[in-house]
């Protein structure tokens, strides 16, 4: 496996969101330096970081995906979890991370006009460059034990005038207005990423 890139990014990462640069909301430098730190750890650690067999957990790649004006985002309920959440899954072997979650985010929305945003272009780091990282755990289900997801999240960007197509992963499929997506979920994670991209539209502004 080719962890290099991953862990590259991962740097770079703390460059950035760990220090503030662009400082959102909500901001907590000791959340965003945990995330990282405990991440980097584990793909340093296991060489089989993206694979399912990877029974202490694994890599998985997630977008947040926007529509051009940065106001709305395109959230799924997620058919195992019964969460509204960011698009995504499992990188199966995958070391690019950010092609694993443009193809599920792709998948998902059923439109292949997804694409990575390259928000950071102005900061001196190398797309596509993560836009969150967060680390939870997934309970066990049939023969799956209790694992973590070390998920790393990347911003796309969709036309949101465009039909989408929900897939069998999903209960449904939704554009909402930040502050109607604020509403639908109590998860730190999301919210962190709500605030993230308000804080990237009001620097664009």
């Amino acid at each position: 496996m080719h962890r290099d890139d991953l862990l590259r990014s991962l740097t770079e990462y703390r460059q950035i969101w760990t220090q503030g640069v662009l400082r959102y909301s909500s901001w907590k430098a000791e959340e965003e330096r945990d995330h990282v730190d405990r991440l980097e750890a584990f793909v340093r650690r296991q060489s089989h970081c993206f694979e399912r067999t990877c029974l202490e957990g694994h890599v998985t790649g997630s977008a947040l995906v926007t529509n051009p004006a940065y106001d709305r985002v395109l959230l799924t309920l997620h058919a195992k979890l019964g969460k509204w959440l960011q698009l995504g899954g499992h990188t199966d072997g995958d070391s690019n991370v950010a092609r694993s979650a443009l193809r599920e985010a792709q998948e998902e929305s059923g439109r292949s006009e997804v694409q990575t945003l390259a928000y950071e272009k102005d900061w001196g780091v190398t797309p596509p460059f993560p836009f969150d990282c967060d680390i939870h755990a997934i309970p066990a289900r049939l023969h799956e034990p209790e694992h973590l997801h070390y998920d790393v999240r990347y911003l796309c960007v969709l036309d949101d005038r465009l039909p989408l197509i929900p897939t069998n992963e999903s209960k449904e499929l939704r554009w909402l207005d930040l502050e109607e997506a604020i509403v639908l979920t109590s998860e730190r994670s999301m919210l962190r990423q709500f605030d993230k991209l308000k804080a990237l539209r009001a620097r664009l502004d």
